[in-house]
């Protein structure tokens, strides 16, 4: 008797989990941003309104930066896994539990992959004082001048910080870090000749094409970009590593059940096709990239791993 009570009462409760899954969203959607400016506030507030449009349900954002994004991660991650709070990512997925080892998040285990979304290219400059066309006449200049030549990044143990600490690792040379606030700051000194090298995104440096004021080395997509077909990948240049893309992605808290996850990626899969959708994108240099949710968990899977082993080994830490 005990064991059919039993027996029922969980079969109530599955059925209840599974009509829940069946009625998403019945209430206000939550995407958090935990950026305060850049391309995913632009995206964030986009995808809200297409979603809204499909869900009959209201889907906000809210802006929750600081901290390297720890604050908005921190928030999702601790939410009910229920699909109504949701969290746009980038490399900050990985790389700020590795750098902030207080916060006691791990990306692998606190958040469910929904999809990456696209991905915005980088590039290397150097100052056109710098008489180098590529990354190995760049490094040849580098090891004879060993911590001479300087660096300009978004801030310590930022995207763009670590980027180049692999890139110095792979090459085996050392430069001199100099941090900013945001890689636009970084790209606006290389310009003025205050720093030798940038790693930054597309958009940060588009302004300064054709001027003659930084001369592109190498970008980081794997492969060629379309409007820059001179410009030689890393890994055309034997540094297969420094495939580094300004990816942004949907996650959710883990342990949100799959039926939610599978609705919200169908949903994703629909707007990133959606000629409006991706033509608003490419004002900011962004390229949809969608797939599918075990294909992104794979993807965070590998790029964790690369970037654990560059914040070990240069002893990259902010708490």
């Amino acid at each position: 008797m005990i064991r059919r009570t039993l027996l029922a009462a969980a079969v109530l409760c599955l059925a209840a989990v599974g009509a829940g899954a069946q009625q998403y969203p019945a209430k206000t959607v939550r995407i958090v941003l935990p950026f305060p400016t850049g391309p995913g506030i632009v995206l964030g507030p986009l995808l809200a309104e297409k979603m809204r449009d499909a869900f009959q349900q209201g889907v906000a954002t809210e802006v929750r930066a600081g901290a390297g994004g720890s604050i908005a991660m921190e928030l999702v991650a601790r939410a009910a896994p229920d699909g109504y709070t949701l969290l746009i990512v980038s490399p900050i997925l990985t790389h700020t539990p590795l750098t902030r080892p207080g916060l006691k998040l791990d990306p692998l285990r606190d958040f469910a992959p929904i999809s990456n979304i696209g991905a915005i290219a980088n590039l290397m400059a150097v100052h056109p004082s710098i008489p180098v066309k590529s990354t190995a006449e760049l490094i040849r200049i580098a090891r004879a001048r060993p911590g001479m030549l300087t660096y300009g990044s978004s801030g310590h143990g930022g995207t763009f910080h670590l980027v180049t600490e692999l890139f110095s690792r792979e090459a085996r040379i050392r430069m001199r870090h100099v941090p900013y606030k945001s890689v636009t700051f970084a790209v606006v000194d290389l310009v003025r000749g205050d720093v030798d090298m940038v790693i930054g995104t597309k958009t940060s440096m588009t302004q300064f094409f054709g001027t003659g004021k930084l001369r592109l080395i190498a970008v980081l997509s794997a492969k060629r970009l379309a409007d820059l077909p001179e410009v030689p990948t890393m890994a055309e240049q034997g540094m297969p590593e420094l495939v580094v893309e300004n990816y942004y992605g949907l996650v959710a808290p883990g342990g949100t059940p799959p039926e939610v996850i599978e609705r919200l990626h169908r949903e994703v899969a629909r707007i990133g096709k959606l000629p409006d959708f991706r033509k608003a994108m490419a004002r900011i240099d962004f390229d949809p990239v969608l797939n599918t949710p075990a294909e992104f968990g794979e993807f965070v899977k590998k790029d964790h791993a690369k970037w654990a082993r560059v914040v070990r080994e240069a002893k990259i830490r902010l708490d």
